[in-house]
């Protein structure tokens, strides 16, 4: 993708897989400043498993294939702290099935978008992370979040980016480890090495704005029992929530863009949205924006991370498979 809205180092990997210091911790750092992007992803979503599949020739993506399979409400429960995959076995079988029908036969490296409330953003004034070595760093990012996390910090896989400007907050991503952890080991029973793994929020704000987008733009990723909306200003990160539970029906979800939009203006300074996009799995597109448009004062779009895999109808699945398609087209 190039520097643009979101820079590589910044939003290849905001959810990365963290393990035991020494050697293997300081080539995990390398991967994240320049990870090699898998072809194939994975998405988790409370009502569902999809698969997107992409080939690179001559340095174009180009989409292969793509399948989407509905899961019962039961089997994942996204938590921050509580184990996610309430039925591990019909959850393998979900994947399975998603894999079939998207002609994956073998096993291969694959990217993980997990739904938001997997993990907890935060963005940190630089001032409190001053650049150091990744390790250091690391630790500091683990003693600034220390308070806020509602798990023992020690157990936390944790991942951060900065801006290339300095005024710009660091982007910090945490997760409790058992509970990606869970995630991962049911893709590697059926022979996939979740290499890259992610919150859908992150990798759909890649695909959301273009790059040298300007002004302030929010995206909404409304899925079922969540949203999650994220201010991106001059093309980074100044504000992100996630809404759980009763708070996600539309009511809510309207109050709660409004007060957004007010604490931007009252404590961001924001002059107001140049632009609000939308991915909405749980309801459509149509419905999230007649919510939205009036807290917002501008008219959602929808979210179309397709054109960057060369396609511009990938079915009436492409909303509950943007997250997937998202992250693979910013490897384009």
């Amino acid at each position: 993708m190039g520097l643009g809205p979101f820079s590589d180092d910044a939003w290849r990997k905001a959810l990365q897989r963290r393990r035991p210091s020494g050697s293997r911790l300081g080539r995990l750092w390398n991967a994240l400043l320049e990870p090699e992007r898998p072809l194939l992803a994975v998405e988790v979503r409370p009502g569902g498993i999809g698969v997107v599949r992409a080939r690179r020739a001559g340095g174009v993506m180009s989409l292969v294939s793509a399948a989407e399979v509905d899961l019962p409400p039961e089997v994942v429960r996204p938590s921050l702290t509580q184990p996610n995959l309430a039925d591990p076995e019909r959850f393998r079988a979900g994947l399975r099935a998603a894999l079939e029908r998207a002609g994956v036969l073998d096993g291969a490296p694959a990217a993980l978008v997990l739904p938001d409330p997997v993990g907890r953003v935060a963005l940190v004034p630089a001032a409190e992370l001053p650049a150091s070595r990744a390790g250091d760093v690391d630790e500091l990012v683990r003693f600034r979040l220390r308070k806020s996390l509602p798990f023992d910090v020690r157990e936390a896989r944790i991942a951060h980016a900065r801006s290339p400007r300095p005024q710009d907050p660091v982007l910090t991503v945490a997760a409790m480890g058992s509970v990606v952890d869970a995630y991962e080991e049911v893709c590697r029973s059926v022979g996939l090495e979740p290499g890259l793994v992610e919150l859908s929020a992150l990798a759909l704000c890649r695909a959301a704005f273009p790059p040298g987008a300007s002004g302030d733009r929010l995206l909404v990723n409304w899925d079922d029992g969540y949203a999650t909306l994220v201010l991106v200003r001059e093309g980074w990160p100044v504000l992100a929530r996630t809404l759980t539970g009763p708070v996600s029906s539309p009511a809510e979800v309207a109050r709660e863009a409004a007060q957004t939009l007010l604490y931007a203006r009252e404590r961001l300074e924001s002059p107001g949205l140049e632009q609000a996009v939308i991915r909405a799995a749980g309801i459509t597109h149509a419905e999230a924006a007649a919510v939205l448009e009036g807290p917002l004062g501008v008219v959602p779009e929808a979210l179309d991370p397709w054109p960057a895999l060369g396609t511009s109808d990938p079915g009436p699945a492409a909303q509950a498979l943007a997250g997937a398609a998202s992250c693979l087209a910013g490897a384009a």
